[in-house]
């Protein structure tokens, strides 16, 4: 079962819970996301386990096919900047510990699928997609910096 059936099911069954959803989603989309964990342990109370993450994109997914007009279901902005904060620190730190020859055999082309799809996700306004693109965009480019030591460390 996927989180987004878990979810819907929950809904479906227990009026509290659809009362909760529907009061984070006139909040926005940041109190949605917080709330998740709520969401997610009360799904692994009824025997289902998901990552906070699918949980997270989940609820997101549902604001906007039940409830299109509420805050939750807008594209949050602030949500995809820390997203891709936290993914390009990563990159950056394996950056640092490449020698100039390194650096300069460096090619990031690689990752320019990845952008597209990020772009696409978030006209579509598809966080869950977003998600999965940006972290194919920071492993193309976590296999770039690979490539480029293994022929720095080559020549």
């Amino acid at each position: 079962m996927t989180a987004d059936t878990a979810i819907v099911e929950l809904l479906s069954a227990k009026p509290e819970w659809r009362r909760f959803f529907r009061s984070c989603c006139e909040s926005g989309a940041l109190r949605l996301r917080a709330q998740a964990w709520q969401f997610r342990e009360e799904l692994q109370d009824c025997g289902q386990r998901f990552a906070l993450t699918d949980v997270e994109d989940s609820l997101l997914t549902i604001a906007r096919k039940v409830l299109p007009k509420a805050p939750a279901a807008e594209w949050d902005p602030q949500w995809t900047h820390e997203l891709c904060k936290d993914s390009l620190a990563r990159l950056a730190e394996r950056y640092a510990g490449l020698s100039l020859e390194e650096k300069d055999a460096l090619d990031l082309s690689t990752q320019d699928v990845w952008d597209e799809r990020m772009c696409l996700a978030a006209q579509s306004n598809n966080p869950a997609a977003f998600r999965a693109a940006l972290k194919g965009w920071e492993q193309a480019g976590l296999e770039a910096i690979e490539r480029a030591r293994a022929k720095g460390g080559a020549a």
